[in-house]
């Protein structure tokens, strides 16, 4: 059966300037069907709008900062009062004398403490806000805010990874801003924010982006509009793929690394977090309810321009994919920006990600009626770097294909074809110590740790456009274990390896000496390979009822597992194979088990994909010859959980 959720209720409680770059902003006109925003404010007493856009007025010396502790209606560290998050306020001063209110631009972040106490000046007040937004936007008659999320930091309370505590310290925020919670001065006086119009929006990399996708999920009023950037969706897909954790007691730790342990409560809850997450079984429970924001994605009022590296093995493919399904089925207004690099900011990509953003907060935050709705959904960067635009995404078109497996018999792969095939008998391979992506080499080569099921030679290009399914009839030696699914793209390609610095910069905004705003012009850098991994995927054969049940496997018996490959978007072009490559996983990372050996039964096996293109040479079976491939195009995903929470730090700053 297919590994999935039942809907559970949530619980209640040579620098040049930027405006020489970007002086004409092209919007390409596709008609859409979103919602459009609320009625726009006159322009009359907002001298930042010229036309459909803003503009750069304000000067940002002048600009207001402050920073304001704003109350959470929970006690998370059981002291008896309410906790305290804290907010750092960037804002146009003329804007305030002139008694013009302006919108707010806020990234949550639980990283915060990494900050140097040089962006601070005596009185804690923050000088540097240490991103592009603040210099491009405050000019242009926004405000930025830097929260620190609860328990982190200067915030109080406990930090609880993705759950109830942490996304009310997000959605208290929005509510001040609409005079709904309080807030106090640093002298503790009360405060409001008079000088907002209690719009708001919210954006951020990895956790920064995740607390955006969890606020919205709220439904809470006045948040306009989120921008969640290799973002998480569902904790429990963090931290496991289909009921093999990745790493034991990995909640625990994040809350470890991100807490400031002000209060005895908090490495209590440490302990908490990591039995509660049951690493023991890899299982789903209602535990991960709170932390799973699709479940509440019909609540979720605020349009959503989500991003995504196509090769993000931190946060996996799957959390934007499974998050863009929930918010299609509820019409929310969104749309969809996807890289080909890793965890990383799209403003690596500078001149094409703010032509899209800038527009973006213009029409969800101002009210502009610029045509932003009306431009392509989709803005996607191809294999070799090139960035293309699409009128929906998934592609129009792509239909799911089911692709049918066959033992070698007599070849040196199995086969992917879309005609029916008979029973070719079974395949048998086994586990060994390391696994990573040295099992996609030379595919036709026998080996014993892997099995390999190709097609015939593309005779046109074929694109996959969306999720996947691999349905595997399988037995296991050893009580636990776990498959993993590699798609592979076979063939010579020249392809995007990652984005590069140039020696010249541009500044992005204004700026003072202590934050310029200018940053190095980036480019992108390619190299010629062999192969490229498409997707990884793996799932616990235990879980084959169910994600919330783990049972112990039987010697000998079949069972049938199907999970979902994480979502993709790539195009395996003509003369090129589409491969699937097999391989035995532990079922948890605390087994102790040696040795494991999985027996494959294709007949009862089969990939599908949702494909565009002339699929006809799908049909036949291949390959008869050798196929060698030995150059991937990206190295391997890093394993160890210390370095991907850095990542998550670097991307997030």
């Amino acid at each position: 059966m297919l590994l999935s959720l039942s809907r559970r209720p949530r619980r209640t409680t040579t620098v040049a300037t930027a405006a020489a770059v970007l002086a004409t902003i092209a919007l390409s006109p596709l008609t859409s069907t979103a919602a459009p925003p609320t009625q726009p404010q006159p322009t009359e007493n907002r001298p930042f709008v010229s036309g459909a856009q803003t503009t750069a007025v304000y000067e940002y010396d002048n600009a207001i900062r402050e920073r304001v502790s704003v109350e959470v209606p929970v006690d998370a560290d059981d002291n008896g009062v309410h906790d305290r998050v804290m907010v750092d306020i960037i804002r146009p001063g003329e804007a305030a004398q002139a008694g013009v209110d302006v919108p707010v631009i806020i990234q949550a972040s639980p990283y915060y403490a990494s900050n140097p106490a040089s962006y601070f000046d005596a009185n804690g007040t923050r000088k540097v806000f240490n991103t592009w937004l603040d210099n491009y936007f405050v000019p242009r008659g926004y405000a930025v805010a830097f929260v620190d999320l609860i328990g982190t930091f200067r915030s109080s309370g406990c930090d609880d990874v993705g759950g109830d505590y942490e996304v009310a310290g997000g959605k208290a925020v929005i509510d001040w801003l609409n005079g709904r919670a309080n807030g106090f001065t640093p002298a503790g006086a009360p405060v409001t924010a008079d000088w907002s119009t209690g719009k708001a929006g919210m954006i951020g990399v990895s956790w920064n982006g995740t607390i955006a996708n969890s606020v919205a999920s709220t439904g809470v009023e006045g948040l306009e509009t989120i921008v969640p950037i290799a973002a998480i969706s569902s904790w429990y897909d963090y931290t496991r793929s289909y009921g093999v954790p990745f790493w034991g007691k990995y909640v625990g730790f994040l809350h470890d690394y991100v807490s400031n342990d002000v209060s005895p409560r908090c490495p209590e809850l440490t302990r908490e977090l990591e039995n509660a997450s049951d690493s023991a079984t890899g299982s789903y429970s209602s535990w991960w309810d709170p932390r799973n924001y699709r479940l509440d994605a019909a609540n979720v009022k605020s349009s959503v321009y989500v991003v995504h590296g196509l090769n993000d093995e931190n946060v996996k493919t799957r959390h934007f994919g499974e998050w863009w399904d929930e918010l299609a089925k509820n019409g929310v207004p969104r749309k969809i920006f996807l890289h080909q690099d890793v965890h990383i900011d799209s403003f690596s990509y500078r001149d094409t990600w703010v032509q899209r953003l800038h527009p973006w907060f213009d029409h969800w935050l101002q009210g502009l009626d610029n045509g932003v709705m009306d431009t392509p959904m989709a803005t996607i960067q191809r294999e070799n770097g090139t960035f293309t635009t699409e009128a929906t995404w998934p592609a129009a078109g792509a239909q799911q294909t089911k692709l049918s497996l066959a033992a070698p018999a007599g070849r040196t792969a199995g086969t992917l074809t879309t005609d029916a095939v008979a029973s070719s008998g079974t395949v048998n391979f086994a586990d060994r110590k390391d696994s990573d992506d040295d099992y996609v080499l030379d595919p036709t080569t026998l080996r014993s740790d892997r099995t390999v099921f190709l097609t015939n030679e593309l005779t046109s290009a074929v694109r996959l456009s969306g999720t996947g399914t691999v349905k595997v009839r399988v037995q296991s030696s050893a009580p636990s274990a776990a498959i993993k699914a590699r798609l592979v793209d076979y063939g010579p390609a020249t392809r995007y390896t990652s984005y590069v610095n140039k020696p010249t910069s541009t500044c992005w905004g204004d700026g003072n000496a202590t934050d310029t705003g200018c940053y190095a012009d980036t480019g992108i850098a390619t190299a010629t390979s062999d192969l490229n991994v498409v997707a990884r995927t793996m799932a616990s054969i235990g879980h084959y009822r169910s994600l919330t049940e783990l049972e112990p496997l039987r010697r000998g018996v079949w069972y049938d597992l199907t999970f979902e490959l994480n979502a993709d978007d790539a195009v395996f072009a003509a003369g090129h194979r589409i491969g699937l490559v097999l391989t035995v996983e532990p079922g948890n990372p605390d087994d102790t088990v040696e040795r494991r050996a999985l027996t494959i039964d294709p007949a009862g096996s089969s990939l599908t994909l949702p494909l565009t293109g002339t699929t006809a040479s799908l049909r036949s079976p291949g390959p008869a010859e050798t196929v060698t491939a030995r150059q991937k195009a990206h190295p391997e995903p890093e394993k160890d959980p210390a370095e991907l929470i850095r990542q998550f730090v670097e991307t997030s700053r």
